[in-house]
């Protein structure tokens, strides 16, 4: 695939399957928030597949990216176990219409399940250079408390942004507040949302659930983007 070429910076194991890893490209990417592209890396050559940015665009031309193995093989199973700092990663063109409504004004709830993770912290990141009115709620949902591969940076964000809150639901564990719960009914419970915009992502399984709950609280497809970004269905 034609694309740019970028260069390993950091990789971070998050958990037997989670791997968080920075890249720089040689010219700058253009991109918004929100977009994604098809990632080449030298384990797997002329296999690609496709991982939203979990930035958005930076002077320093530096990406990151969230990634979760679904099992020992594949280009996903390669940039977990084996690639490095170093290594070189071919990109495509970004792709993806979604983006922040830069008109709204309205407050905002972001719900990511699994790496979902990803293409809303960017989401956030980018808002973030603007934001003087809004609030931002953003409900991670996981299975296990020990499957929040990326808690630190999400507190520091918080603890930077008085406007931003973060909460988390598991489905198959108690919970912070001891209780068990998926992501859907977290939002739920600290509803109503008569007047928010709404952006999920996560695994197929999670987005559907979530938009049913979405459609029960009344919150109207106008206010509601949405996309799919994790290969499993843990992320609910």
């Amino acid at each position: 695939m034609d694309g740019w070429h970028a260069q390993v910076l950091t990789h971070e194991r998050r958990g037997p399957d989670v791997a968080v890893f920075t890249c720089r490209t040689g010219v700058p990417l253009p991109f918004h928030a929100g977009q994604h592209v098809t990632i080449e890396c030298p384990y797997r050559p002329w296999q690609s597949r496709a991982y939203a940015m979990a930035n958005a665009p930076r002077p320093d031309r530096v990406l990151e990216f969230h990634v979760r193995a679904a099992g020992v093989a594949g280009v996903s199973a390669a940039l977990v176990r084996r690639l490095k700092p170093g290594d070189m990663l071919r990109l495509s063109e970004p792709r993806g219409t979604l983006a922040l409504d830069s008109f709204s004004r309205r407050d905002a709830v972001f719900v990511a399940g699994g790496t979902g993770l990803a293409p809303a912290k960017a989401l956030i990141e980018e808002l973030a250079r603007f934001n003087r009115t809004r609030w931002i709620h953003l409900f991670r949902g996981e299975r296990r408390l020990s499957d929040f591969y990326d808690r630190p940076s999400l507190d520091r964000m918080e603890r930077q942004h008085p406007w931003l809150t973060v909460l988390r639901a598991t489905s198959d564990e108690p919970g912070e507040d001891g209780e068990q719960a998926t992501v859907a009914d977290l939002i739920a419970r600290h509803g109503p949302w008569p007047d928010h915009d709404f952006y999920v992502f996560g695994s197929s399984g999670m987005v559907s659930e979530t938009l049913i709950r979405l459609d029960d609280l009344g919150v109207t497809p106008d206010r509601i983007r949405h996309g799919t970004y994790d290969i499993t269905p843990a992320a609910r």
